[in-house]
């Protein structure tokens, strides 16, 4: 399947037809004013709210009510992967974890609007995708380095910001859940990216990948091959690339590899949506 076309890239519904991708670097599940609240500052004015609004914006291309609708009830809706950024707000603003904690339930909150607009706007298959483990981010790493802060002795990974994931996690399934009963004409699936991309950070090399599963494949250097100020990010002159990605978790210190995203991907079809899917009697209500 190709890739869908960038939200900003396209105009007509024809731009539209193999999908669209709302997506924005840096974005957040909160709104700017959430975090102005709290001291903070996000790293760029765009959150799930405008993401909506563009989601909406696409679906009124179709035309009539009648043929927006015919049109949702055929789309499968994923809801991105939400609230890195949002802690990473929290995380750099050097709020204790006790306040961080205190975003979990603003941010799903957040997703369940988002998921709530889509259904009523007659979409029957949204994935909702859980957190990956934030502890084994090289980004997270390399920030973190030389903190003193506590590490799995298994995997290397920071113990307390995979705790922050797993929270959000069973905050998000929580959620899910919630909504399954509320909406029981619609497939509404959790993907659970946590425990496929520990399992290969845990063992990289059962699963085709090399031994620095903690390291990005393209920044700069030391431990995790990234630079916290972001001075030899991956795509700035002077910035290091691995001779095989395919060996690699994370291509930059933030994004995963296509190895890695393939392993993802194949765990979720093969477990979690499958597992989850409603009887085709439900399907079809």
């Amino acid at each position: 399947m190709p890739s869908p076309k960038p939200y900003f890239a396209g105009k007509t519904a024809a731009d539209f037809r193999r999908g669209v991708n709302f997506a924005y670097g840096g974005s957040t599940a909160l709104g700017p004013e959430f975090f102005l609240s709290r001291g903070l500052r996000s790293f760029v004015p765009v959150s799930l709210a405008n993401q909506t609004a563009w989601f909406k914006n696409v679906v009124q291309l179709a035309g009539s009510e009648q043929e927006q609708r015919k049109l949702t009830a055929t789309l499968l809706v994923m809801m991105g992967e939400m609230g890195i950024n949002d802690y990473l707000v929290a995380i750099t603003g050097k709020l204790s974890d006790g306040e961080i904690r205190t975003f979990v339930p603003h941010i799903v909150r957040a997703i369940r609007d988002v998921v709530t607009d889509v259904i009523g706007a007659g979409a029957k298959t949204v994935v909702v995708r859980g957190m990956i483990p934030l502890g084994c981010q090289p980004q997270m790493l390399a920030l973190f380095e030389g903190t003193g802060a506590a590490y799995s002795r298994a995997t290397g990974c920071l113990t307390r910001l995979n705790d922050l994931a797993r929270l959000h996690n069973r905050a998000l399934m929580r959620m899910v859940l919630d909504l399954r009963r509320a909406h029981r004409g619609t497939a509404i699936l959790y993907a659970d990216q946590y425990d496929p991309v520990a399992a290969i950070v845990l063992s990289p090399r059962k699963y085709g990948l090399g031994d620095r599963p903690l390291a990005a494949c393209c920044g700069g250097s030391g431990t995790y091959n990234f630079d916290s100020n972001y001075a030899t990010f991956c795509g700035v002159a002077g910035a290091t690339t691995c001779t095989n990605p395919s060996k690699y978790v994370s291509w930059d210190g933030i994004h995963m590899t296509d190895a890695a995203n393939r392993h993802v991907a194949g765990a979720v079809l093969r477990s979690t949506m499958l597992r989850q899917t409603p009887p085709t009697a439900d399907l079809a209500s």
